[in-house]
């Protein structure tokens, strides 16, 4: 009795084991896996680019604002010290390196940010300005 039942359930496994290799290609458990994978994948990636803006938007806040304003156009604090707007041409045609290197080192009225900033939300801003600012008022 007890042969006939594992005799029963090796022929359903292989049965089973069959029918997995009669599949078409992409159907098996490779392709579930590999497609979780790349979904994970994608979701890091995603929740990354959140992150620098997230750490941009902050930065923006706690280091900008104050002369730049919330939305780039200059505070009159700002505008007495001739911070340019964001949105100017100036301030877009600007490559990221070359806004990374005035946030640093710092330019005309406005003081360096190097040791207040690290070089990730240096990077993060540079993109910030051009991303939130760019784009037309």
């Amino acid at each position: 009795m007890e042969i006939e039942k594992l005799t029963s359930n090796c022929n359903s496994n292989s049965s089973s084991l069959a029918s997995l290799s009669r599949r078409p290609p992409g159907t098996g458990v490779f392709a579930v896996a590999a497609s979780a994978l790349v979904i994970l994948a994608s979701l890091a990636l995603a929740s990354r680019a959140v992150a620098a803006d997230d750490v941009a938007a902050q930065a923006y806040k706690s280091n900008c604002v104050v002369c730049h304003g919330a939305d780039g156009t200059g505070t009159p604090t700002g505008k007495s010290l001739k911070v340019p707007d964001l949105h100017s041409d100036v301030v877009q045609k600007m490559t990221d390196a070359q806004i990374e290197e005035q946030i640093a080192n710092g330019k005309n009225n406005m003081p360096p940010f190097k040791s207040t900033l690290t070089k990730a939300q240096i990077t993060a801003l540079a993109a910030y300005v051009h991303s939130e600012f760019g784009k037309k008022k």
